[in-house]
């Protein structure tokens, strides 16, 4: 009788691992879970790009709380920053990032994933106005 219990949980183990093979778009969470608004100007020379996350809340309550970005060589890298409460203090999240004195006209945004060597997912082309 123990083994059949314990070939059960065999193939529950072997069901579940291969589950996480399952290679799925980056959608973060939602279907088009980043959101990029056409850039503005603001000011004399910098830009606003508004940027958007349609998840605000993961799993275990991780609460969406910032964006971590850099530019390089005509690239934007984005990384949206979730919190666990009751450690995280409240930020008011702008609603996108300011780019100052743009040197190019077009940029590409660009996902970056927050762990060590963690991937990189194209979002969208955005024009300077």
């Amino acid at each position: 009788m123990m083994r059949i219990y314990s070939t059960i949980a065999l193939i529950v183990i072997s069901l579940c691992l291969t589950s996480c093979l399952d290679k799925k778009p980056r959608a973060f969470f939602a279907e088009d879970g980043i959101i990029v608004g056409d850039a503005k100007k603001v000011g004399k020379e910098d830009v606003f790009i508004p940027i958007s996350f349609k998840t605000q809340i993961v799993h275990s309550a991780q609460i969406f709380h910032d964006v971590k970005w850099t530019e390089k060589n005509g690239v934007i890298y984005i990384t949206a920053i979730y919190n666990e409460p009751p450690f995280s203090k409240k930020i008011d999240y702008s609603g996108g990032i300011v780019l100052k004195n743009p040197k190019l006209q077009t940029y590409e945004l660009k996902y970056k994933d927050p762990n060590p060597g963690g991937g990189i997912h194209d979002i969208s082309e955005i024009k300077m106005p």
